[in-house]
């Protein structure tokens, strides 16, 4: 026991010599911010974040009637553009999403929250649902395509999942057409 003692004093003395290199996690990089205020000009800035590797930042648009819509977009450090979540109403949707919603598994479900999801090579609308999920979730979130499939669904998602968790998750790259699925992921 006193030479396991005597090992970690010594490893911790050896540890707090060694320099580590200095990594920036702040979520702000004056790239990002540049590109977001190209890219969204009258962007109303609430707070910059890091995650999954991306600068993600939530901001508001003005748009019609005056009503502004929460967005969140995710840049890497350098400033180029990944994804844009944004939100909408639910009558806003393609007429292709709103039919397979009510035709679907989910229908009796309470819709929280509706959000178009933008990336460079695809467009996806995200719901946040309550209610009964396949016998017994109580939340869940539906990522439909634009024609109508229903993409994915995710059943009680941790408390901190956003939209982009999923799009952006590094085993998760859209382009090779490997999950394209519908089966359900459970947290």
């Amino acid at each position: 026991m006193k030479r396991l003692l005597i090992y970690l004093c010594a490893v911790s003395i050896l540890a707090s010599c060694i320099k580590l290199p200095d990594i920036d996690v702040s979520g702000e990089s004056q790239e990002a911010k540049a590109a977001l205020l190209a890219q969204f000009s009258s962007a109303n800035i609430k707070n910059w974040d890091s995650r999954l590797g991306y600068v993600v930042v939530n901001f508001t648009l003005d748009v019609e009637n005056d009503t502004p819509a929460n967005c969140v977009a995710w840049y890497d450090r350098n400033g180029k553009w990944y994804l844009t979540e944004s939100s909408m109403k639910y009558q806003e949707l393609p007429a292709a999403v709103t039919a397979a919603f009510e035709g679907g598994d989910f229908k009796d479900c309470n819709i929280e929250e509706v959000y178009c999801l933008d990336a460079p090579e695809f467009t996806e609308y995200a719901m946040l649902i309550t209610g009964k999920i396949y016998g017994y979730a109580q939340r869940g979130f539906l990522y439909y395509k634009e024609n109508g499939t229903l993409h994915i669904s995710i059943v009680n998602p941790r408390s901190d999942y956003t939209y982009g968790d999923y799009l952006l998750a590094p085993i998760c790259k859209k382009g090779d057409g490997s999950n394209t699925d519908s089966t359900p992921l459970e947290n």
